[in-house]
């Protein structure tokens, strides 16, 4: 029998060999490599290989690189002998396992943080009788993490691949496997240029860079499956479009021809659909050099969903009852009917959009992550000011009055917001107008008086004029300026003295006031590092490098659609679908998003006479422009949220409790009081998440986001700000120094000298 190291797959040809594997869920060999999707809340959903002829493990090995992980659930390779019998390594709910299974009994051997950089390949090898589950960052230089006496004989074994979950779990990511017994790892020649290059503009900070690998970029291939509406699953805002709205050909091709020569001149000579159109936003960012942090192509995101996929329709159909429900105030969702009848229909129709199910209306529209769902619907950051009690009442001196200290200036809470009701771009003239780049911006209208966020359609109005940073600086300050006391109001015979007797402690690892302590260094305060200076500048720095990473996916990979475009492919086809194709255009949607709009939950909202527009299928946009000229994945709001946030958690202490919560009126004029059963049980950390889900997911309220995009943004960005103050650490003088943050997975990780450990 051969030895399992002979069995060899590289997945190079990017066709599976059912000679060779039982092949088993989603699971695909593209792009060069075996990628297994897990879907959304599905309990019990497996995907993977497992090979069909036995091979002899004794004096052997298997070995596979692991180049993406799941956000939860399982990524094993598995050595299977029987019903019952097997050999796994691999990640399990964020863990790094080496396990056995005899005769049905599970036995985990170890269990250790997963560390991606660390435990990027994975091996089971046995010599003279034991087994070593094994693992190494580069598949040559290998690491054992546990050896134990053979349990069974393993001379016919059947290799295998393994991803899923038991239990439902919001978007659960995508698993990539690549390199089955094989040792060839060298990148693409462009990818290994990108590095080398980034390594000799950054001199000695990049030798750091240098050591981390840099991922290959793939996106779903929208571009290139569907040849009888081609691009149509792909962004063309501004570039040429026919009658329709679908995207001409030579247009779109002038884009990629820049983008792939890399030349400054071949982005001047984009074909754009007129002369006035408007312009694409800034292509070349994710092809800049940084000093700092992360080269912008290091890192990579999965694939967005497929044009044609189940969970696209799913995602834009959470779009289509965000529009309709942009006008609910938050604390009405559990009444109002609106709101009921896109939570039935989520559960009933579009269970896989990537949100928690079952959708409730706690959780309907929110964000997945640690905090996101406790509490009310928007930031504590978003809404309170701080309390300050030198100041006269109602100008700041208590957090209701909703002023941010911003020295001796403030910066009110409230906002002017967007007139109640109205939606853009419901026709399809105007709509197609808009695909050929007319510039409508500044049509806003208003209402006459300011107001706290109390729904989507004023969270869509915050992050319409934002610059991402705003929410940030001033969850800085208030973090920075709060006195101590019940962050609510002033209390007499209370020492409040604001930025000094702060409520907000700084981060364990701060060697200047660490939590619980008075001060490690007894005669210094932190100012340019550790300080409020470190602290406003890391976060402009983070931002920008942020943006730089997620303009290279957007422009440079994935070129995703943006929601209004696909608004127009279905309307299209419901025009189709009703006139027999003499107006519209059939095209690969999926069936869900379509039904539902005929007959089922959507049909009383859209394609009638009614709140929107007649006989429109279009989705409603909050802005008088809809999407941004640049296309959807990633997101810039959710990736920059996602490094910033994680920058904040880095400095102050993410367990510190949220005390007295509050909420904006029913009319938005006030605060008041949030009386929820898990008031007492928003943490800093938790709020911050939740700021971060916020900014991301008022974007897909505006209607110019995905759910997805939001979903696998923020870990990007926050694996940006990782390894920028993984550099950062190096070049402190202060002894023991220290950043300890917990990860939007859970999993709390230190990072000093260079080092990112993951702390159990």
């Amino acid at each position: 029998m051969a030895k399992a190291h002979t069995l060899v797959e590289d997945f190079n040809d990017n066709a599976v060999d059912n000679t060779r594997w039982w092949v088993f869920g989603d699971a695909r060999e593209v792009n060069r490599r075996l990628e297994l999707w897990i879907p959304s809340s599905k309990a019990d959903s497996y995907a993977g290989y497992t090979a069909k002829d036995a091979y002899d493990l004794t004096a052997s090995r298997i070995w596979v690189e692991l180049v993406r992980a799941p956000r939860t659930g399982q990524a094993q390779l598995r050595a299977y002998v029987s019903e019952g019998n097997e050999l796994a390594i691999g990640l399990v709910n964020g863990l790094l396992r080496c396990e056995q299974q005899t005769g049905g009994a599970y036995l985990v051997f170890l269990t250790v943080p997963y560390d991606f950089q660390a435990h990027r390949w994975l091996q089971i090898r046995e010599q003279h009788g034991t087994v070593f589950w094994e693992v190494s960052r580069d598949g040559w230089e290998w690491t054992t993490l546990f050896s134990n006496a053979a349990p069974f004989s393993l001379t016919a074994i059947k290799p295998g691949l393994f991803s899923g979950t038991y239990q439902a779990a919001p978007a659960p990511g995508l698993v990539v496997f690549d390199n089955l017994n094989v040792r060839e790892t060298s990148l693409s020649r462009r990818v290994d240029q990108r590095r080398l290059s980034a390594r000799d503009v950054r001199q000695q900070a990049a030798e750091l860079a240098a050591r981390r690998p840099h991922e290959e970029h793939f996106n779903n291939n929208d571009e290139v499956d569907y040849p009888a509406t081609p691009l149509v699953g792909n962004y063309s805002k501004s570039l040429k479009h026919d009658s329709l709205g679908d995207p001409v050909g030579y247009s779109y091709a002038s884009l990629l021809r820049a983008l792939q020569s890399q030349d400054p001149g071949d982005f001047e000579e984009i074909v754009l659909a007129s002369s006035d159109a408007l312009k694409l936003t800034n292509p070349q960012s994710g092809l800049a050099f940084d000093v700092e942090g992360p080269d912008a192509q290091e890192l990579t995101m999965a694939p967005a969903p497929r044009f044609d996929s189940e969970q696209a329709a799913h995602e834009a159909a959470e779009l289509y009852w965000m529009a309709a429900a942009r006008d609910v105030h938050f604390a009405s969702y559990g009444s109002n009917s609106t709101i009921t009848a896109a939570i039935a229909s989520m559960n009933g129709e579009f269970p896989w959009f990537g949100g928690t199910t079952p959708v409730t209306a706690q959780n309907v529209f929110r964000g997945i992550y640690p905090g996101e769902q406790t509490g009310p619907y928007v930031s504590q950051f978003l809404l309170k000011g701080n309390t300050d009690p030198r100041k006269p009442a109602g100008f700041g001196r208590d957090a209701t009055d909703g002023f941010i200290s911003y020295g001796a200036r403030v910066i009110d809470q409230r906002l002017v917001p967007a007139l109640a009701g109205k939606n853009w771009m419901g026709g399809f003239p105007v709509w197609l107008d808009v695909q050929n780049g007319m510039d409508r911006r500044g049509m806003d209208l208003f209402e006459s008086t300011r107001v706290f966020i109390r729904n989507l359609r004023d969270g869509a109005t915050f992050v319409h004029f934002d610059q991402v940073l705003d929410a940030y600086y001033n969850t800085a300050w208030i973090l920075m300026s709060e006195p101590m006391g019940n962050q609510l109001s002033f209390q007499s015979g209370v020492t409040r003295r604001p930025q000094i007797d702060v409520e907000f402690a700084k981060n364990a690892g701060n060697p200047y006031d660490p939590p619980g302590m008075l001060m490690d260094a007894r005669k210094q305060a932190g100012f340019g590092t550790f300080g409020p200076i470190h602290l406003l500048q890391v976060l402009g720095e983070v931002l920008g490098r942020a943006l730089r990473a997620v303009w290279w996916q957007k422009w440079g990979v994935h070129r995703r659609l943006r929601p209004e475009e696909y608004g127009g492919r279905v309307h299209n086809q419901m025009v189709f679908n009703q006139s027999s194709g003499t107006q519209g255009r059939a095209y690969p949607l999926h069936t869900s998003i379509i039904n539902s709009l005929q007959g089922g939950g959507l049909a009383p909202y859209y394609g009638q006479p009614g709140e929107f527009s007649p006989s429109s299928y279009l989705l409603p946009q909050a802005y008088s422009e809809g999407s941004p000229t640049h296309p959807a994945y990633g997101a810039g709001h959710a990736t920059g949220s996602g490094a910033l946030a994680t920058m904040l958690k880095a400095f102050f202490d993410e367990t510190a409790p949220i005390e007295n919560p509050l909420v904006a009126s029913t009319d938005g004029l006030s605060l008041v009081p949030y009386t929820g059963a898990d008031a007492g049980q928003m943490t800093l950390g938790g709020e911050m998440n939740k700021l971060a889900g916020n900014i991301a997911i008022f974007r897909n309220a505006a209607g110019v986001h995905w759910r997805s995009d939001y979903t696998e943004s923020l870990p990007f960005g926050e694996a940006i700000a990782i390894r920028m103050l993984q550099e950062m650490s190096l070049g402190f003088n202060e002894d023991d120094a220290y950043f300890q943050l917990t990860r939007f997975d859970g999993q709390t990780i230190r990072i000093f000298d260079g080092k990112v450990v993951a702390l159990v």
